[in-house]
């Protein structure tokens, strides 16, 4: 995003437009537990790519579909119980923090419009010092 005087405006709307909403009821369909729900928001042909960094012990994909997706968000995030996904900028867009008891564990981005098409979890501990 080019700075300028209409960056305020643009900041705005990507804090608000549909990406902001889609990745606000990810979120609540996570943190809901229900598969069912969460899968209403993924595309069919959804994509969710985990960058561990090779890191031995984490998952890692590319999932493709939703059955696949699903599966590879439960095993990345974990259950819901004590996990926190809070809003944050991610490349400049909407995007999530997941963590526990306050160490992050994954920087979550989606892209889509009325459905997640597309998923990316970092989960890479180097690139999460910053979180």
């Amino acid at each position: 995003m080019r700075r300028s005087r209409r960056s305020g405006r643009a900041r705005r709307e990507a804090e608000t437009g549909p990406l902001a909403a889609l990745v606000a009821a990810f979120r609540d369909a996570y943190l809901s537990g229900d598969p069912v729900r969460l899968g209403l928001l993924l595309a069919p042909q959804v994509q969710v790519v985990v960058d561990s960094g090779g890191v031995a012990g984490r998952a890692h994909g590319p999932a493709d579909g939703v059955t696949a997706a699903l599966t590879l968000l439960a095993v990345t995030l974990g259950a819901p119980d004590g996990l926190r996904l809070d809003a944050c900028s991610v490349n400049g867009r909407p995007g999530l923090r997941a963590s526990r008891a306050g160490v992050p564990v994954a920087v979550i981005a989606l892209d889509g419009r009325t459905c997640v098409d597309r998923a990316w979890l970092v989960t890479n501990p180097d690139k999460l010092r910053h979180w």
